[in-house]
């Protein structure tokens, strides 16, 4: 008999202990293993909704535009040259380098900004071409710098000039045109431009080097002066070739109207009389070159002369 309750204690001890470590590992399971579980699944919903990305340059941006509006010009947009080093890929990059230009700009054509400006007083048979070539300059930059709207000079006239002692940039892959000015020898990013359209021909592969020509100005077919009455209307391009290298060159421009002349494919309608009339849309003129806005191209024909450097990268 006491053999038999044994048996039993033993039997009884035994399906408690199991029980215990079913209930334990159902514990387990229950508050250890399904909240990893549900745990991993929260981060991979929330990893899979459309929430807003953080910025680390939005900081940086809001406190150097506070900087350029609080009047620290300069350091705002010493700021804003940070942010583009630091953070390249912010959001915010496409706005602070349009600050750094329009900052730039405004201070080269301001009068009480004298760095690398000079008085000259104008000469008898002095010439706008004259004073440009003494200066290392061109008319047009004479024109910005003087705010004149005349080219009509007399002797005793006192104007400002300055060397231009720009370069330019070229990123295919962003479609930007940089213009970088040179100081002691090292380009500074000064403004960024937006390429319309690029199409280079098929000789020229990036990454290349080339220099600027000589700019073109035509009115009517007739290449023209900056004297000329015409000027502001005409059709400009700023041509840029590889040194001591012949037929490898492309032109900065602005894109041309398409063509009534020429059609996309051979689509057709039949006319009252009989005929076939074309129905397909004008196509533009096929040209290549770095395709400026005109305003864009207008500015940088005052800030580039014959010589000036111009990289083009990838």
């Amino acid at each position: 008999m006491a053999k038999a309750q044994f048996k039993l204690l033993l039997l009884l001890l035994v399906v408690g202990l199991f029980a215990g470590v079913l209930a334990s590992g159902w514990w387990v399971y229950e508050n250890v293993l399904m909240r990893e579980q549900m745990v991993a699944r929260d981060l991979a919903s929330m990893k899979d909704k459309d929430r807003p990305r953080i910025d680390p340059g939005a900081r940086r941006f809001a406190a150097a535009t506070d900087l350029i509006r609080g009047g620290s010009i300069a350091e705002g947009r010493d700021a804003l040259y940070k942010l583009l080093q630091q953070f390249p890929d912010s959001e915010t990059c496409a706005e602070a380098r349009r600050i750094i230009g329009e900052v730039n700009m405004d201070q080269l054509f301001s009068p009480s900004y004298t760095a690398g400006k000079k008085d000259y007083i104008v000469q008898p048979g002095d010439s706008l071409n004259l004073i440009a070539q003494k200066n290392q300059t061109n008319v047009d930059f004479i024109l910005r710098l003087n705010g004149m709207m005349s080219t009509v000079l007399q002797p005793g006239d006192r104007l400002t000039v300055a060397p231009i002692q720009f370069n330019l940039g070229i990123s295919i892959s962003r479609k930007e045109v940089i213009l970088f000015r040179n100081i002691n020898g090292k380009d500074y990013p000064f403004k960024f431009y937006t390429a319309q359209d690029i199409r280079l021909p098929t000789n020229i592969q990036a990454p290349a080097s080339f220099e600027i020509g000589s700019k073109t100005a035509q009115f009517e077919g007739k290449t023209i002066l900056a004297t000329d009455s015409h000027y502001h209307e005409a059709e400009k391009w700023v041509p840029a070739h590889r040194p001591n290298v012949a037929n490898i060159s492309f032109a900065f421009r602005v894109p041309s109207a398409p063509r009534a002349d020429a059609v996309v494919g051979t689509p057709s309608a039949l006319a009252k009389d009989g005929s076939t009339v074309s129905t397909a849309a004008p196509i533009p003129l096929i040209e290549n070159g770095i395709f400026l806005t005109r305003e864009d191209l207008e500015e940088l024909f005052a800030l580039v002369r014959k010589g000036s450097k111009v990289d083009m990268a990838r």
